[in-house]
């Protein structure tokens, strides 16, 4: 039988108006900082977070416009606009509409268009010359390979010496698809389904999306001509490293094709991808072996907001409760199995060392190598791994992991959140732990328990968090 925490959880997750914009400031939260954490009071944590590291919270404090001067201040730089001086808004990513929906209400009218991609189209205020597109993530469709055609008929169609502002978030490397003419279509379909099943980080899966790509790696730069471009940037990779986000369609870059070869080769990926890819970078390493793209002049990126970000935000309300809080300090990248390990070791020996509720803050992406043929993420299947380990303890623990898009893998919840008694109530459910994590098949175990974490499309991207709370 469910406890009364996660009718809670059911209870605050059904609130619609906590959501979109995308959430609101003032969710009601089940406990104040005296009584006994639980499982719906890490929801809120989580839920809050991601209020107040929205996009519509952020942008303003990169970008700015004085009506008054006629002029736009875009990191710390003042832009006199002219009348031959346009603004133009390109953007792609789970946050792209979101992003763009604060960037025209600064700009006040001043915006001559724009066409953004995203991955599912909600309703938004955006002005009626921004153009919506709606593609497919995590594997891109043929809304994919439009979408991006589209963009780059639209980058072409700006005037010399306008101002693009490019929204970029997490999710660009499948919503924005525009294969090399010599991979079909269904083969790099094909190419992305083994890559998320394979185990690699999310450099090695760009580094070979980005081989096979003919707008990744910064070619979309060759069709930005004479304007003035601006990156605002949301990461969603562990080292914020802007070549990797999106994979990078505005940063200009460089690789080998035989480092791609050697990298599936060394993964065993080799002989199971589609024969096209190793012809095309087979040909490619003895052609020309470098990739390499360059620059353009008057071109500025900056990350607005990343995962370290969102997790001491989530410090800092904690704290303000009264949760005595320790964040890690690095984003997680790595194997599920290593991440596992790394939190348990948070866990103290003696709990009598502490002397209030003491949280642990993770956060980042780890990688699963999938086995089975059930349904999930990483989210899930971490959370329920630790439910296996917060059995052994009758110390109240509770353990949340949740992806910050609101979308934990293939499936429509963001993670789940576990406490030291949650495998005995599966057990009483007749759910082993065991089997579904045999059958990579977190998502039906969590449904069945009832402790989903479901928020729908956040229209932010900033990869997972972790709570790992002792009361």
């Amino acid at each position: 039988m469910l406890n009364d925490s996660f009718k809670v959880i059911n209870s605050i997750l059904s609130l619609k108006m906590c959501f979109y914009r995308p959430y609101m400031l003032n969710c009601p939260l089940t406990s104040s900082p005296t009584m006994r954490i639980d499982p719906s009071k890490a929801v809120s944590f989580f839920l809050n977070t991601l209020d107040r590291s929205s996009p519509e919270q952020l942008i303003p404090s990169f970008l700015k416009h004085d009506s008054r001067l006629n002029k736009l201040n875009i990191f710390g730089h003042d832009i006199k606009l002219t009348a031959d001086r346009e603004v133009f808004i390109i953007g792609s990513g789970k946050a792209s509409v979101v992003m763009a929906e604060a960037a025209s209400r600064i700009l006040d009218g001043k915006l001559s268009g724009g066409v953004v991609i995203t991955d599912s189209v909600r309703k938004n205020i955006l002005p009626k010359n921004i153009e919506v597109l709606s593609a497919s993530h995590p594997v891109p469709n043929e809304k994919s390979i439009h979408a991006a055609n589209r963009l780059v008929d639209f980058l072409e169609s700006i005037p010399k010496h306008s101002i693009v502002l490019n929204l970029l978030s997490g999710g660009t490397s499948s919503l924005l698809c525009k294969p090399v003419s010599s991979v079909p279509f269904k083969d790099v379909v094909d190419l992305y389904k083994i890559l998320m099943k394979s185990g690699l980080n999310i450099h090695e899966m760009n580094l070979v999306r980005k081989s096979v790509s003919d707008i990744k790696a910064g070619q979309l730069l060759q069709h930005i001509k004479g304007s003035q471009l601006f990156d605002l940037i949301i990461s969603d990779v562990p080292n914020d490293d802007i070549k990797d986000i999106g994979s990078g369609p505005s940063i200009a870059q460089s690789f080998r094709y035989s480092e791609v070869i050697s990298l599936l080769k060394k993964n065993e990926l080799w002989q199971i991808i589609p024969d096209s890819v190793k012809s095309f970078l087979l040909i490619s390493t003895k052609e020309n072996d470098r990739f390499e793209t360059k620059d353009i002049p008057n071109h500025q990126s900056q990350i607005i907001l990343s995962s370290n970000k969102a997790a001491t935000i989530a410090k800092e309300q904690m704290e303000k409760e009264g949760v005595q809080t320790i964040k890690d300090e690095k984003p997680w990248a790595g194997s599920i199995d290593d991440f596992e390990k790394h939190i348990l070791s948070k866990i103290p020996s003696d709990f009598n060392q502490l002397n209030t509720p003491t949280a642990y803050i993770f956060f980042g992406e780890c990688s699963v190598k999938v086995k089975g043929d059930g349904k999930g993420g990483r989210n899930q299947e971490l959370a329920l791994r630790m439910a296996k380990h917060l059995a052994n303890y009758d110390r109240n623990i509770i353990f949340l992991s949740a992806g910050t898009d609101g979308i934990d893998g293939p499936t429509d919840a963001a993670g789940a959140v576990v406490h030291q008694k949650s495998l005995e109530e599966a057990r009483q459910l007749g759910l082993d732990a065991d089997d579904y994590l045999h059958r990579n098949d977190s998502y039906s175990f969590f449904d069945k328990l009832g402790s989903h974490i479901k928020t729908g499309p956040t229209g932010n991207n900033v990869m997972d968090l972790q709570f790992l709370i002792i009361d």
